[in-house]
């Protein structure tokens, strides 16, 4: 059974970047969306209230680095890297925020950030190993 025949892998960044940005809207830290956490911290703390954007940042980012791809075959080198920025940003998230708050951490959204996070670099893996074989049927 050929998988490929029935899915197109390049899709796999686009519900990535979905998951990370529905993570953004669904609960993390007793019962509470970032969203909502977000608004909570811009009233008592500004200096760490935009961090919690950053899943939604990154997933806008990210679509728009798998969208690119998927318009245009050519612009894989320029997806690739506008999907590490994305990640970056998911990155920098990860490691402000969660271990500050890690023991409250079990809902829903964290994993579907995870799993989108792993869904966008598994696509980067096949953008690049599609590069690599384009290549190789070149010469």
């Amino acid at each position: 059974m050929n998988i490929r025949k029935y899915i197109d892998l390049r899709l796999i960044g686009i519900v990535g970047s979905c998951l990370l940005i529905v993570s953004q809207f669904s609960s993390w830290y007793s019962g509470l969306s970032l969203i909502n956490i977000f608004l909570i911290t811009t009233s008592v703390a500004i200096e760490d209230s935009f961090l919690y954007l950053f899943p939604l940042i990154s997933g806008i980012i990210c679509f728009i680095g798998t969208f690119l791809v998927l318009y245009k075959l050519e612009y894989k080198l320029n997806s690739v890297i506008i999907n590490f920025i994305g990640l970056g940003f998911f990155l920098i998230f990860i490691i402000e925020i969660v271990p500050k708050d890690f023991l409250y951490i079990g809902s829903v959204g964290f994993y579907f950030a995870v799993i989108g996070a792993l869904l966008i670099l598994l696509d980067v893996i096949n953008v690049l190993k599609l590069n690599n074989n384009l290549i190789e049927e070149g010469n």
